[in-house]
């Protein structure tokens, strides 16, 4: 039963952290703001698989809890 209740517990963390990836990078998207990483520049259309990815990721692991 603790196992159970700590599980699911993980589960909605993992959603969450996924999410917050996907808003982040959504929010990139939206802003357009310049992403330098050892000196080169990163696309801003990348971003547009960090916001799909994880949000799919997130929706359909809460989907396959269910």
């Amino acid at each position: 039963m603790i196992k159970r209740h700590m599980a699911r517990r993980v589960e909605v963390i993992i959603v969450a952290v996924l999410l917050v990836v996907a808003l982040s990078h959504l929010l990139r998207l939206v802003t357009g703001a310049e992403l330098i990483i050892a000196g080169t520049v990163i696309p801003v259309w990348t971003s547009l698989f960090g916001c799909v990815g994880p949000a799919v990721l997130a929706g359909l692991f809460w989907w396959s809890r269910r």
